[in-house]
């Protein structure tokens, strides 16, 4: 009953920001209403596809669970495979961001610097209903039929915890270019560059997302490290020139929000932190396998000695 109730949720929580973002645009930019609707029901038709696609996934990996020689035959490594938490959910994050994003950057390019806070359909509606992508993302991940195992807790906790605040950063750094309401003159480089990375920060979420699906835990040995790669752009793509910008605003034009820069800096050191120590856990356990094989080897040759002796 959860899992209906949160993937609900998630479909409910997108079509209230996509009604929106569409009277936003429809309202100024007339032409554009089928364009819209076309995309948001392909948006919502992936995301019913994602949610059919892991429940019959898991009632066929569950049919396999209860038969023995089944589970004895997908053994790998003397373990038995896992299946993908969310099987098909990276699928629905980027198709949903990919539409979302050509929406933000209509609305930036033609009306959206142009807004006022004092009304009603203004800036302070327009950047909680693009927060709103937070609670989608939540939603989703909310909507796992089985519980992680202790590799999938870990890209799990990352994606709720890591993700969640990039994308507040994100909707916060898009604030930016409300110009007509801060009185601010923002060059069309720096405009170009917000929209652009913020835009990519909205998709990044699908690396760490695929690392939980059924593609890669179909794989002999699934891979568990999309979410350091997805912590790598993040903060290539997105902490380090947040916080560029923000710091040239600060400087160059006396505007800036200085508790998003600490956020940067913060993040930045954080996450610098959590790669050495995944790559030096990395190293220490091949030299471990290594010092190992090496010990097996050595205790081989001298029971062989023995044994000629």
């Amino acid at each position: 009953m959860r899992v209906v109730i949160t993937r609900i949720l998630s479909i409910v929580a997108f079509l209230g920001q996509a009604i929106i973002l569409d009277y936003y645009i429809i309202s100024k930019l007339c032409d554009k209403w089928i364009a819209l609707i076309v995309a948001d029901i392909m948006t919502v038709s992936v995301m019913i596809f994602s949610f059919i696609f892991a429940h019959r996934y898991f009632a066929r990996f569950a049919s396999l669970e209860q038969d023995i020689e089944n589970r004895r035959s997908r053994r790998v490594d003397g373990r038995p495979r896992v299946p993908g938490l969310l099987p098909c959910i990276f699928l629905s994050w980027f198709v949903y961001t990919a539409f979302l994003v050509l929406k933000i950057v209509v609305i930036f390019k033609t009306f959206g610097p142009d807004l006022s806070g004092e009304d009603d359909w203004g800036t302070n509606l327009l950047e909680f209903v693009i927060t709103g992508t937070v609670g989608v993302f939540a939603f989703l991940i909310a909507g796992r039929e089985r519980h992680p195992t202790p590799s999938q807790k870990t890209c799990l906790k990352f994606m709720q915890c890591h993700v969640l605040i990039e994308i507040i950063d994100c909707v916060e750094f898009l604030t930016i270019l409300f110009t007509a309401e801060h009185n601010l003159m923002v060059p069309v480089f720096v405009t170009d560059l917000i929209l652009g990375f913020s835009c990519v920060n909205l998709i990044l979420p699908t690396i760490g997302l695929y690392q939980l699906s059924a593609q890669n835990f179909n794989q002999p040995k699934p891979r568990e490290n999309f979410y350091v790669l997805q912590t790598v752009l993040s903060t290539v793509f997105g902490n380090i020139p947040f916080l560029i910008i923000r710091v040239f605003l600060w400087t160059d034009h006396q505007f800036t929000n200085a508790l998003f820069v600490m956020k940067n800096i913060v993040a930045i050191c954080q996450n610098i932190v959590e790669l050495v120590h995944y790559f030096t856990r990395d190293q220490k356990k091949a030299k471990d396998v290594h010092a190992l094989k090496n010990g097996s080897f050595s205790d081989g040759n001298n029971s062989q000695a023995s044994l000629s002796l």
